[in-house]
């Protein structure tokens, strides 16, 4: 049997990278999405007719490109949300600042930064934040709306900075 998924990964490794990387533009996630399909393949090798077929693997690769779709939409969604809520004032933030922003997000103090991630980056509802921290669903929307304030002053004055360095 481990010979069979010897021959199935050498034979179509490249392939189904290839694949990966044809619908999500990017080596590293092609790469990844690559290794669960055969990590699935290695999984299931009992069905060794079923699972050692090129038609397999591409049923397979299709399904976890489709999560990784959905990883990425849910990502795109944590940011807008993020720049929406934080950033009143200020132009919205290209994809590059990305960086940036987890940058700024750092220099939180540690219960305001974790209140971030859990909202924007985890996606929790205050009310599973609320369990999570042992406080009432008041309390969490309090809280998280005093982190807001204290990130939106902080991206205000990294923006201030970065407008004192480009005029000089």
């Amino acid at each position: 049997m481990a010979r069979s998924f010897e021959v199935l990964f050498r034979e179509y490794h490249a392939v189904i990278v290839t694949a990966a990387f044809n619908r999500l533009n990017d080596i590293e996630d092609a790469e990844n999405v690559t290794a669960e399909v055969f990590t699935a393949a290695w999984r299931h090798r009992g069905e060794h007719e079923a699972v050692f077929t090129l038609r397999w693997l591409y049923a397979t690769l299709r399904n976890v490109v489709g999560n990784e779709y959905r990883r990425r939409s849910r990502a795109t969604r944590r940011y807008q949300r993020l720049v929406a809520e934080t950033s009143v004032t200020q132009p919205a933030l290209a994809d590059d600042d990305a960086i940036m922003l987890r940058h700024v997000v750092s220099k939180l103090r540690l219960d305001d930064r974790e209140l971030i991630w859990m909202a924007y980056w985890e996606e929790l509802s205050r009310e599973e934040m609320a369990e999570i921290l042992g406080c009432s669903v008041a309390a969490v929307k309090v809280r998280l709306l005093r982190a807001r304030e204290r990130l939106r002053k902080l991206l205000d004055s990294h923006a201030s900075a970065d407008d004192e360095r480009g005029t000089r």
